[in-house]
């Protein structure tokens, strides 16, 4: 069984109900929507067509809905081409004058924000700039590399955090749609400080809605600065590689990626890598080596999940981009994943450990019951070798468990009352999954939220 799953996001590449069924015959295990962009149209419909697969093949399969966050871009202008050493000017207007090349800025916080020598990036840096000459109106800057300025493209300072508020009024009501459509996951974007995650789970709070789960995307400079205590009060972390560059040289992002996987691990947090995955198979059929060999360093260093974006939302070849990687994926399997050093270890994390190492020396299955998902969590946590199987009566967890490191999670359809180990083994047997001779090891928690049963099955 894989153990890493594939998270793909979706877009006009991947709308359509038949390349939605193939991502998931292909082994995708959890759906991004970049609400940043997409239409409320496609979002519902796409919805609908993963409900539906769904129902056919009796698999859960949660939707992460990404907030966009304080993202600041640039004004209206027609498209003009920039090259090295030109100069052109930035203007806080909503317009822009293609000809006298201004780049309009609407957001004047930002604007006030820039100092000279400060190096401005368009479109995640696509075209550079640097700040020579600022007055009240406008800012003399010059091109550090060529492109073509176009219109609404992303802003940012290198270096520097934006002075805008986390959640936006836009994330607002894209919070209200992910409570609507019953959303699994919500992607809190541009976290600086483990206050944004509270406030974003109070909002959840208020409307009822604790039961989404939020992954928090480390990709500022104060979310590094700030990250055990953003990592200890969120539900799941993710690598947010493209807009880490913002803030620190590509030379550094290799290294911040190694300790954020490794601190998120060791605090027993689902965590995610994303960003240029197989950044080349948006344009070619296959991967290149480098996609291949960072495929394989994150699997080896533990992640639960890999997200594709431009890949499989906009790319020409999504289906085979997730094909690519699920068979990258399962090679890097052979090897076990880095081990990591566990902090804040409870009394039931350690009885979950126990459980996990117990089973790696029997060469055991888990067989595991939990009704909100602790148990499941804790036990994926220490990474067991043999397969494991979550049962839980809340398809709403069950979906959530589907994108974490080794767990096979079943939506549990019997009577909700004390801990059913022996029916549900029963079931396993009837699918196939346990079988004559096979050795399992059954956990769960008498308590919600606790871990502290076991037995040994011999079937």
């Amino acid at each position: 069984m894989r153990k890493t799953k594939i998270i793909a996001t979706l877009g006009p590449a991947s709308w359509s109900q038949q390349v939605i069924s193939r991502l998931v015959k292909e082994g995708v295990n959890g759906f991004r929507i970049n609400l940043s962009h997409a239409k409320t149209s496609e979002m519902e419909k796409a919805i609908e067509y993963i409900r539906s697969i769904e129902k056919k093949r009796c698999i859960y399969i949660p939707i992460i809905g990404d907030l966009q966050g304080p993202v600041v871009r640039l004004g209206e202008i027609e498209d003009f081409e920039v090259a090295k050493g030109d100069k052109v000017f930035l203007v806080n207007r909503e317009e822009g004058s293609a000809e006298a090349r201004e780049i309009p800025l609407p957001e004047s916080k930002v604007f006030y924000e820039i100092a000279e020598g400060d190096i401005l990036l368009i479109e995640g840096g696509r075209i550079r700039l640097r700040a020579d000459s600022i007055s009240d109106s406008s800012i003399e800057c010059m091109v550090l590399t060529d492109g073509i300025v176009r219109k609404r493209k992303t802003f940012a300072i290198q270096g520097k955090d934006l002075p805008l508020p986390t959640i936006t009024e836009k994330d607002m009501r894209d919070v209200e749609w992910c409570i609507e459509h019953d959303i699994d996951y919500i992607g809190l974007s541009f976290v600086r400080n483990s206050g944004d995650i509270e406030v974003l789970k109070d909002i959840l709070r208020k409307k009822d809605a604790e039961n989404i789960k939020i992954i928090t995307k480390i990709e500022t400079k104060k979310a590094v600065e700030n990250l055990k205590n953003i990592i200890k009060i969120s539900d799941a972390v993710l690598v947010a590689r493209g807009d880490l560059a913002i803030y620190y040289g590509l030379e550094e992002i290799p290294e911040l990626q190694d300790r954020i996987i490794k601190t998120s691990r060791s605090y027993g947090k689902p965590v995610i890598l994303a960003t240029q995955i197989m950044e080349s198979m948006t344009e070619n059929p296959m991967p290149t080596r480098s996609e291949v060999l960072d495929v394989m360093h994150a699997v080896r260093e533990g992640v639960d999940a890999l997200l594709l974006a431009g890949e499989t939302a906009i790319g020409k070849y999504p289906v085979e981009s997730v094909s690519w990687l699920r068979k990258i994926i399962i090679k890097a399997e052979e090897k076990k994943p880095e081990e990591v050093v566990f902090e804040n270890e409870q009394i039931y994390d350690k009885f979950a450990r126990g459980v996990v190492i117990l089973s790696d020396l029997l060469k055991s299955k888990i067989v595991a019951f939990s009704r909100k998902g602790s148990t499941a969590r804790r036990i994926s946590r220490y990474r067991p070798q043999s397969d494991v199987y979550v049962f839980t009566p809340n398809i709403k967890v069950v979906r959530q468990l589907n994108i974490l490191w080794g767990l096979k999670p079943y939506l549990y359809k019997g009577l909700d009352r004390g801990i059913p180990l022996d029916e549900i083994v029963e079931e396993l047997k009837s699918t196939g999954e346990l079988s004559y001779g096979d050795l399992a090891i059954a956990t769960a928690g008498l308590r919600t939220g606790t871990t502290d049963i076991i037995r040994i099955i011999r079937i």
